[in-house]
């Protein structure tokens, strides 16, 4: 089983974790060892033959995973009508004060959106003023929105000067490497140079900066900014935060601080809300696909 072989059946792997079965170019684009195209086809070849791999309406897949092509199409078909959307709202957020910054993320950002899923932002914000960003897109989504998460919903703020995402795993490489960059190409390159780190995880990785708007500038945003100007601006974002810390803990009751650190990430350069505990769910499953992989086909994929 050479290195780019394994490299194949963990990439798959990971991706059977959410039933998102990959296209060549995806698969090539993905796996977590530097190879050329030439060697990569021939490893492709030969795992068809061994039958451990198939292919169906140009997508590969695991023969003994379930097969999830027609809800994969399905995905990113509806995916075309929410990505118009997204960057209807990109504009809207991009507006908000202290926004410096907007991408989308999840499970849209891979053309694979269900019929429950909301759209994802990761949003740049001004340093010292990750806290207010957030509580005025909250307020505008409550008024405006009516609270809808279907198109509006932001789970992870930094700021300008902490472009770093410090989480290094098979998860987070994945998830930066498929945001979409929507607003402010110049300080979208910065992050994505900040978060070179991830060609670790996935070296054959290109990022494109294609549909991204340059920077803007709004009379009534600059108005607004100015406003929280200030040591009393410094104080009513740290006041936000600490509101979130204290709800945060009594609502989803953790008493594991690591488990808070990776989900509820509150600090004044960082905000994260993942409540459902993703990271640590996906990483879980991953890691027992293959451990199961590896009994049922008595193949070793360490690296």
């Amino acid at each position: 089983m050479t290195v780019t072989k394994k490299a194949i059946l963990r990439t798959l792997l990971y991706f059977d974790v959410f039933g998102h079965p990959l296209t060549r170019s995806e698969l090539f684009r993905l796996i977590g060892t530097k190879t050329a195209n030439g060697e990569f086809e021939q490893a492709l070849d030969e795992l068809l033959k061994m039958n451990i791999i198939g292919i169906e309406a140009e997508y590969f897949f695991l023969i003994t995973g379930v097969s999830s092509i027609k809800e994969r199409i399905k995905k990113l078909r509806r995916s075309k009508k929410y990505h118009r959307i997204s960057r209807f709202m990109s504009g809207l957020i991009y507006c908000n004060p202290f926004v410096r910054g907007v991408l989308v993320s999840g499970s849209l950002s891979k053309s694979a959106f269900s019929k429950h899923d909301d759209i994802d932002f990761f949003v740049i914000a001004e340093p010292g003023r990750i806290w207010l960003c957030r509580t005025i897109l909250m307020l505008f989504k409550k008024v405006f929105l009516l609270n809808s998460k279907k198109y509006f919903c932001i789970n992870y703020f930094i700021d300008t000067d902490t472009l770093e995402i410090p989480d290094r795993n098979i998860f987070t490489a994945t998830e930066i490497a498929f945001l979409i960059p929507l607003r402010n190409s110049e300080l979208c390159a910065d992050f994505l140079a900040a978060n070179k780190w991830i060609n670790t995880f996935l070296p054959n990785l290109k990022t494109d900066l294609a549909g991204c708007s340059e920077a803007n500038s709004f009379f009534i945003k600059m108005i607004l900014e100015k406003l929280f100007k200030g040591k009393w601006g410094d104080r009513l974002d740290s006041y936000f935060m600490d509101i979130y810390r204290e709800r945060s803990k009594r609502k989803f009751g953790l008493t594991d601080l690591e488990m808070f650190d990776i989900n509820f990430k509150s600090e004044k350069s960082v905000a994260k809300y993942h409540p459902n505990g993703y990271q640590h769910i996906v990483m879980q499953r991953f890691n027992l696909k293959i451990s199961e992989f590896q009994t049922t086909h008595k193949l070793d994929l360490t690296r």
